[in-house]
């Protein structure tokens, strides 16, 4: 059922109405500038209707829909507020799920703990609103800019900030460096990451970095005993009491001692807490940005509108100059709207192919936040009870197709024990999940796998970082693999000849379109009609978000005919509940792909630039104890003086990524021109040398080392 506009319109003026109740200084209206009319936006591109009853999963919706309306503005005011954002997740039940434990923690947590241990809310309320309205200002979203001045603004209230100093903080976002009177060390530096993120994140130098971590520090050591003292308080005066318990005190003299030493604890941060605390707060940070990088690109493209009424509400609280920014970047649109990417490199492909240029791939170090293992490292799951460690078992596992691989992105979460807890089974059911019906009803999985690998490989050779490129390439290549049921998935019809040509088909195929599909349009003849049309799309997504909405109707048209196609062959079941006709329901299905191909391609911009600002590794070898790994993948042991086995810690023998890649098969053409993309210094070089006649060239590891970029 559509939600009518006078029900979501009393909706704002009951939300008007307590806010201007909740807040002392607000008695009457402070603002005479008014938002500008969306009346000549280009139509949403979806329905954005409320939760179908007749639905089998209607309890899931409907409940997903009222927990939106609270959780993502409740704690500011005592109202639920519908909301445009949470129609729009209802394309996508199975990632609606996730999302909201996922963006709640990352936006609205304030400092909350859980054993003994913080497990999210960090990085303080003003400045994550201030980098939100940063991104969205940056990127000229509409819904995001006027959504986050408001919340802003009464978040800011919250805290204790005057009118003036909100407007100060709110109008200048984007002349932040011009007007560092306005910002705090902490919200400069926080504001520098947030724009070097949204824009080319390979701009984000290690000065930069130092600035945002010693801002961190100092904030710290201000804010931490009114924060976090208590829980400092807490553990002395417990382990006080046991002591003396175990001590043969009385239960008298236990609370007398656990009272002296509470009193006596220290109230400061130890330089070691407060590192640990930096991190998280940087990996919160970062994946706030990656959010709003996300939903930025899918409400620009898809034209989700500002529910009716919301613009009374921004004269109520938000101060005209903040209006009146707003307005100017909103008529603007995307005119003139560039720089949102680092810049693009062109590949020698041609010498590539044919052979003339080998770089090996560069295993770069230099991670900006631990990425500690859980298996060398066993205080990570005793911190908190193993609440952190046991979530993050879902990634390394469900990022795997079933296999254990815990990596880089799983030990980078674990830095923040709340979003380890939530990331990996957000991203399983909008990348991995497929054909997931809950209780007779389609809710994730509309796009087919390798479409999502490709479509994930299009955005990462966009934001050109090193993780996402190369993890994806093998993520890629299994699914062509399996496409064509070889290797691991090999036909149980097939003899050994029919399984190696399958295996060598499902290879060129796999090499064709990822050295292809940077500039698809320049080489059509690899790519079906819906992968030229989707390719299309996420580059203007990406690049151009603005524009996206004028390449919609080619993706509609192709994805349709694909669908239809598919249905008829046997090869994807159409949902017709509660009774849809034919075409009722492929439309239905075409909406729910939209859906989720537009917060894929944003989750993975948003990701992709986390994992390249923070430097992420790929994955060294492991071995269960010291020794040799044979060719065989057998270990022989190397025992200690006394005959024992020598034990790591890890859990497997896993090989170092980059060498996995050759095991699996991965052509050295598409690892060669994975480095150069990644490596546009040595890019440069190796077409120079070209130029000048060289007819071969190889690039040993240690040269790639030298200039490599995350």
């Amino acid at each position: 059922m559509m939600m009518s506009a006078n029900r979501l319109a009393i909706s704002l003026v009951a939300f008007a109405f307590i806010l201007a109740a909740c807040t002392e200084e607000q008695a009457t209206p402070v603002s005479q500038v008014t938002p500008i009319s969306q009346a000549e936006r280009p139509p949403v591109s979806i329905p954005l209707d409320s939760a179908n009853l007749a639905l089998g999963n209607a309890n899931w919706m409907a409940g997903l829909e009222k927990k939106a309306e609270w959780i993502w503005s409740g704690h500011l005011i005592p109202q639920g507020f519908e909301n445009n954002l949470g129609k729009f997740f209802l394309h996508i039940p199975a990632v609606f799920e996730e999302q909201l434990d996922f963006s709640t923690t990352l936006i609205f947590d304030e400092p909350s703990f859980r054993n003994g241990e913080q497990m999210s809310g960090f990085v303080d309320r003003v400045t994550r609103e201030l980098v939100i309205s940063y991104i969205a200002q940056r990127r000229r979203c509409w819904y995001s800019m006027t959504h986050h001045a408001l919340l802003g603004t009464i978040t800011a209230r919250k805290h204790g900030l005057t009118d003036d100093a909100i407007a100060a903080k709110w109008s200048h976002l984007l002349e932040y460096q011009s007007h560092s009177q306005d910002y705090t060390r902490l919200e400069r530096a926080a504001l520098r990451f947030a724009e070097a993120f949204a824009t080319n994140t390979k701009s984000y130098t290690d000065a930069d970095y130092q600035e945002l971590r010693a801002a961190f520090r100092e904030e710290n050591d201000r804010r931490f005993a009114d924060e976090s003292g208590w829980l400092a308080k807490l553990g002395a005066a417990r382990a006080a009491h046991t002591y003396a318990l175990g001590t043969g005190s009385s239960a008298e003299q236990a609370s007398r001692q656990a009272l002296k030493a509470q009193q006596s604890a220290n109230a400061g941060i130890s330089e070691q807490e407060n590192e640990r605390k930096i991190d998280a707060q940087v990996v919160e940070l970062a994946f706030l940005a990656a959010q709003f990088v996300a939903l930025t690109d899918m409400f620009t493209a898809l034209n989700i509108p500002d529910e009716e009424g919301l613009a009374d509400v921004m004269v109520e609280q938000v101060p005209p100059s903040v209006i009146a920014v707003i307005n100017e970047l909103n008529k603007r649109g995307g005119e003139g709207l560039n720089g949102l990417l680092p810049p693009s490199v062109d590949l020698p492909l041609e010498a590539i192919l044919a052979g003339r240029v080998r770089v090996e791939s560069a295993p770069l170090r230099g991670t900006r936040v631990p990425l500690t293992s859980f298996e060398a490292d066993p205080t990570l799951g005793t911190r908190d009870k193993g609440v952190a460690v046991g979530a993050v078992q879902v990634g390394s596992y469900g990022w795997a197709n079933g296999q254990f691989f815990p990596g880089g992105l799983g030990a980078l979460v674990l830095n923040h024990p709340e979003l380890a807890r939530h990331e990996p089974p957000y991203s399983l059911p909008l990348l991995f999940n497929e054909d997931e019906y809950r209780n007779g009803t389609n809710t994730s999985g509309f796009i087919d796998r390798r479409f999502k690998e490709l479509a994930l490989q299009k955005v990462y050779r966009l934001t050109r970082n090193r993780y996402g490129v190369e993890h994806h390439t093998m993520f890629l290549f299994n699914e062509y693999v399996r496409q064509y049921g070889a290797g691991p998935y090999r036909h149980p019809d097939f003899n050994d000849e029919q399984a190696a040509a399958a295996m060598q088909r499902a290879t060129d195929a796999f090499q064709n379109a990822i050295l292809h599909l940077r500039e698809h349009d320049k080489h059509p003849e690899h790519f079906g009609e819906f992968e030229r049309a989707l390719f299309s799309w996420i580059e203007a997504v990406v690049r151009r978000p603005h524009s996206a909405y004028r390449l919609e109707p080619a993706l509609r048209s192709a994805l349709d005919r694909q669908n239809r196609e598919e249905v008829k062959a046997g090869i994807r079941r159409l949902d017709r509940t509660p009774d849809l006709d034919e075409d009722g329901a492929f439309k239905r299905l075409l909406n729910h792909q939209v859906a989720e191909l537009a917060m894929l391609v944003g989750h993975m911009d948003g990701l992709g630039r986390v994992l390249s600002i923070l430097r992420t590794e790929g994955e060294s070898a492991t071995q269960i104890a010291a020794g040799t790994i044979n060719a065989d993948g057998s270990l022989t042991p190397a025992l200690d003086e006394q005959g024992r086995l020598q034990l790591t810690g890890y859990y497997s023998n896993r090989p170092d990524f980059l060498v996995l890649l050759r095991i699996l098969g991965i052509p050295e053409e598409v690892l060669t021109a994975n480095e150069l993309l990644l490596n546009p210094r040595l890019n440069e070089k190796v077409k120079a040398q070209l130029a000048a006649g060289q007819s071969e060239i190889r690039i040993p590891v240690a040269e790639a080392l030298e200039t490599g970029e995350f």
